[in-house]
């Protein structure tokens, strides 16, 4: 038997591993990532290179570096409601003063309160600001008024349950207002606030009315409440929902 052609012959069959396109390429010398991994964590990846043998630290640092910024945003859209996935492809359209003010708070607010009547696009502007948030690499999560008070209620029922404050740099809170406010609701909504206005994490939050009125819900605790919300911003025009089949993007 031939040993040399039959090996020559083998390598010639055997396919190459294939490359992820979906993957970031190695941070070091742009090489493509093989199909096989996710990067749900840093070290969920293997590059075509041999980076990590030449240069173990500087490539571990770099993909310490790159994966919160790769991540966080995939991690944030999987977390939102289907049917809002579509406003992190369509820009907004309304007023460039709200677009302004809002600019604003992303450079130096804590707590932003959006408000306005229904359909004149908050959620799309909060799901917007909530990925760019993701994009930095800071972890963002989307939460309608309900399901915070439900994960609330399961996290103060389960022995040694990691708190949400304790895994989250932003909040996007939608909708607020909606939901019934018992006397736990509103202890856990005063307490997101208290630890958002103390640095612990960005807030931002929707709602179909002004802050006094929302504020007013948490009886003794309404003064301390509004104190707490740094930047009003306040979304008016139609319900675009009505004008799906005039040219408008849908909400």
């Amino acid at each position: 038997m031939d040993l040399k052609r039959y090996l020559e012959e083998l390598e010639g069959r055997a396919s190459p591993p294939a490359h992820d396109p979906e993957l970031p390429p190695c941070p070091l010398c742009g090489a493509p990532a093989f199909r096989g991994g996710d990067f749900r964590a840093p070290h969920r990846i293997e590059h075509d290179c041999d980076c990590v043998y030449r240069e173990p630290e500087a490539y571990g640092k770099a993909l310490f570096a790159l994966w919160p910024r790769w991540w966080w945003p995939r991690a944030f859209r999987e977390g939102l409601p289907p049917q809002y996935r579509a406003y992190l492809e369509r820009s907004w359209e309304g007023p460039k003063a709200v677009l302004e003010a809002l600019e604003g708070w992303y450079e130096r607010g804590r707590v932003l309160y959006i408000h306005g009547p229904p359909g004149t696009g908050k959620t799309h502007l909060a799901v917007r600001l909530g990925h760019r948030l993701a994009q930095e690499g800071k972890r963002t999560l989307f939460l309608g008024e309900s399901a915070f008070y439900d994960r609330a209620r399961r996290e103060a029922l389960e022995e040694g349950a990691v708190r949400l404050l304790d895994q989250v740099d932003a909040l996007v809170l939608d909708d607020l207002g909606k939901a019934r406010l018992t006397p736990f609701a509103a202890e856990v909504l005063f307490g997101l606030l208290e630890a958002a206005h103390g640095g612990r994490l960005r807030l931002v939050i929707t709602a179909n009315y002004p802050p006094e009125e929302a504020a007013r819900r948490l009886g003794e605790n309404a003064e301390a409440a509004l104190s707490r919300v740094d930047w009003e911003v306040k979304v008016a025009g139609p319900d675009r929902r009505k004008r799906k089949g005039e040219g408008a993007f849908p909400f």
